[in-house]
């Protein structure tokens, strides 16, 4: 059944697409700065975590700056990803009950629109890591790698969050919360070894831990993933995507009925 509904999911790959534009360009409609946004937002958090923390908690990382906007690009991606991908049944729902494409694509254009701001913002800012270190042009076809594993995990996620919100509307409201808690457990703005090592465990445990150590060692420490690390990101997708999927296709029957 699942080797049915990725076929399908190809051959109408243009409707997904097109799906995903509109929402890409919803973003920006009537505002000044537009796809700037996507350049802007992350430099003024990372500029604000890195006062923060770097002059009044004095942390000792050299190139700070470059460090937490490794990790906080794909942050802003993957969390802006799933939290609209998780209301995206709810708010269209008319293309849920009229729509002749696969269901699925309702949150996956929610994600691929966020994963296409994430890439233009991504192009803008590589530069300032590759003046900081040439280097970082090798290793461009493992930063390809990172982020597909990383849009299949936001994928499975997606799917899973946006399905169980339709039967659970007061989910929405725990993620806010949840979003919170789980940015403050990522070493977006920390490395891992600052963590104590009684308590590391729970950082190991995040699986956005693994795919931000992945961005920052491609971007930051200009080193290529290790195969372990790769293969540990893998499985999570893996996972991820599985998961999603098989909650939903137990589910999709109910949608039209609960919305």
């Amino acid at each position: 059944m699942l080797k049915e509904r990725i076929k399908k999911i190809y051959l109408s790959r243009h409707v997904l697409w097109d799906m995903a534009m509109v929402q890409l360009k919803a973003k920006y409609a009537g505002s000044k700065l537009g796809i700037w946004w996507a350049v802007v937002i992350p430099l003024m958090l990372t500029a604000s975590i890195n006062f923060v923390f770097s002059m009044v908690f004095k942390i000792e990382i050299k190139n700070y700056t470059l460090f937490v906007l490794a990790g906080i690009i794909p942050w802003f991606f993957s969390m802006n990803a799933l939290t609209e991908a998780t209301n995206s049944f709810i708010i269209n729902s008319f293309i849920l009950k009229q729509s002749a494409s696969p269901r699925e694509f309702i949150p996956m254009s929610s994600i691929l629109a966020n994963l296409l701001n994430f890439l233009i913002g991504l192009v803008f800012l590589l530069p300032l890591f590759i003046i900081f270190n040439f280097r970082v042009t090798g290793l461009l076809p493992s930063l390809v790698s990172v982020i597909i594993l990383n849009f299949i995990f936001i994928i499975g996620l997606g799917i899973l969050f946006s399905c169980v919100n339709v039967f659970f509307r007061d989910l929405t409201h725990f993620m806010s919360i949840g979003f919170m808690v789980w940015f403050w457990i990522t070493p977006v703005f920390y490395s891992l070894d600052m963590i104590p090592f009684p308590f590391r465990w729970i950082c190991l445990l995040n699986p956005m831990t693994h795919y931000i150590i992945l961005y920052q060692d491609v971007l930051f420490h200009v080193k290529a993933p290790s195969l372990i690390s790769l293969l540990v990101v893998f499985l999570i997708s893996l996972i991820s995507i599985l998961a999603g999927y098989s909650v939903f296709l137990k589910k999709e029957p109910l949608l039209l009925k609960r919305i």
